[in-house]
């Protein structure tokens, strides 16, 4: 290497050691992940059923946040607080289903899921439209990817649940490893 190339590479050990935090704390949550990871693919249906029961109980509270809301003076107008209030109310009762049933807990999941990458590859759109040359491809292809995850959760919800967990496990299993490795190479650095 030439040594205006040595110059302008950056000091990565230099770098390492100055970070505020220390290398077990990268250790532990590396740990965490991996033991996350392994318990979502050991137990996959007992993780799907947390998430539903999860799932149940985020629909109670922001139901009841939404409800409260609805009461409260914050200065909207009459249909801002009806459209809080009937929110809630039918976010209330979806949890109440999600809690006592867990089976409708993990299809309002799926919902969920299908939802947020529909409307958020629609919502991409006007972007995508705006842009021009390599920026428009690309959010053109993100907007494609999206609405077909979301699509491929509304016609197969239950292969799509579980190749979310499975994802979440691998994903886990490998950032936490990744963590660990850096954890020790910290630790080395530092010493």
């Amino acid at each position: 290497m030439t040594d205006t190339a040595a110059q302008t590479l950056p000091d990565t050990a230099g770098e390492l050691r100055s970070l505020p935090f220390p290398w077990w704390t990268v250790l532990l949550t590396g740990l965490c992940a991996v033991a996350l990871g392994l318990a979502v693919l050991i137990w996959p249906d007992l993780s799907l059923r947390i998430m539903a029961a999860l799932t149940g109980v985020w629909l109670l509270l922001s139901g009841l946040v939404r409800i409260i809301v609805a009461f409260l003076p914050t200065g909207g107008g009459v249909g801002r607080h009806l459209l809080s209030g009937v929110v809630g109310l039918l976010s209330l009762v979806a949890g109440l289903f999600c809690v006592r049933n867990l089976v409708t807990g993990l299809a309002v999941l799926a919902v969920v899921f299908a939802a947020t990458w529909i409307l958020s590859g629609l919502a991409l759109v006007p972007a995508a439209v705006a842009a021009h040359g390599a920026q428009r491809a690309v959010l053109v292809v993100v907007v494609v990817i999206s609405i077909a995850a979301g699509t491929v959760f509304v016609i197969t919800p239950t292969l799509s649940l579980g190749a979310l967990v499975l994802m979440t496990g691998i994903g886990s299993l490998v950032v936490g490893l990744a963590e660990v490795v850096l954890a020790f190479y910290l630790r080395g650095v530092r010493q």
